[in-house]
């Protein structure tokens, strides 16, 4: 088995392009991870190590310790992770706080994956966005203190109103803080998100395909020549510094993936997903399923 994802359904707040299966109602978070720690038991009785696991969502930095903890001992318990597999953590910037980074690191996460998305404040509020791009800088300065090596960061471009001098400002500005990866993603216009709603009523402008193309082809030629290997058309890391999980997926390996909405492949012609649906998902896992 390749690797586990564990999809984490709740942020803080939601941003105005994202259509992935989250709530912004935290109170059921408590049944959700005792629901996700049965599925892990009803699924993997026996125990079968990982090379990888991956926690997504959703923002999983938004889980209390407490929670963490658990979800990680039932891990251990079910899937444990080979020797040097790699554990990754999506996180937002204004979590990465020094309490926050020593208990990941106390828990054997070793790789983050950060939500920056860019460091203009004027685009963050249009994203709708928790944080700042100086939050963004220095949380990641915390990070890499704390003894944090791989870290991924994310970043978004073709938005409507900007420039290229602007994305790479952008890029500029994650080179400089000197992490080994990146993930980029064009905007896209989702339905039912309230960018589209925005779009669709006039109150902004939709992206541009030129715009978009001038930006990924820039930034290809470029992190070329800064030494980087853009081994994926949304992915670019220095060498050495490929993320294991999501490789994975792109080798066609078998995954599986936990919690409402994930979805698993057994490596040959079988694939299952999970409802995007909170509330039938604890429903169904309010208890483990006898044997």
């Amino acid at each position: 088995m390749a690797g586990l994802y564990l999809h984490v359904p709740y942020c803080r707040k939601a941003c105005t392009y994202c259509d992935f299966h989250f709530s912004t109602q935290l109170s059921t978070l408590p049944a959700m991870v005792e629901a996700m720690q049965n599925e892990l038991r009803a699924r993997w009785p026996q125990g079968h190590p990982m090379a990888t696991w991956y926690w997504g969502g959703g923002t999983p930095s938004v889980l209390p310790a407490a929670s963490m903890e658990a979800l990680t001992e039932t891990l251990r318990r079910q899937s444990p992770l080979q020797p040097g597999g790699e554990f990754t953590l999506e996180a937002n910037p204004e979590d990465l706080s020094a309490d926050h980074l020593a208990a990941w690191r106390r828990l054997g996460i070793n790789r983050l994956s950060v939500g920056v998305q860019t460091f203009v404040d004027a685009r963050l509020a249009w994203m709708n966005r928790a944080h700042t791009g100086r939050q963004a800088q220095e949380g990641i300065a915390r990070a890499q203190d704390a003894g944090f090596e791989n870290i991924s960061l994310d970043l978004i471009y073709g938005l409507p109103g900007t420039s290229l001098g602007e994305w790479q400002d952008n890029v500029g500005m994650a080179l400089d803080l000197g992490t080994p990866h990146l993930s980029t993603y064009a905007l896209t216009v989702e339905e039912r998100t309230a960018l589209h709603h925005a779009i669709q009523s006039g109150k902004t402008a939709s992206p541009d395909d030129a715009r978009a193309s001038e930006d990924f082809l820039w930034l290809r030629k470029h992190l070329r020549s800064q030494g980087w290997d853009p081994y994926e058309i949304s992915n670019a890391s220095l060498p050495g510094w490929r993320a294991q999980h999501n490789s994975a997926y792109w080798a066609g390996d078998a995954y599986v993936g936990i919690g409402p909405g994930a979805h698993s492949f057994d490596g040959r012609d079988e694939r299952r997903w999970n409802l995007p649906n909170n509330a039938r998902y604890l429903k169904a896992w309010a208890q483990t399923p006898a044997p």
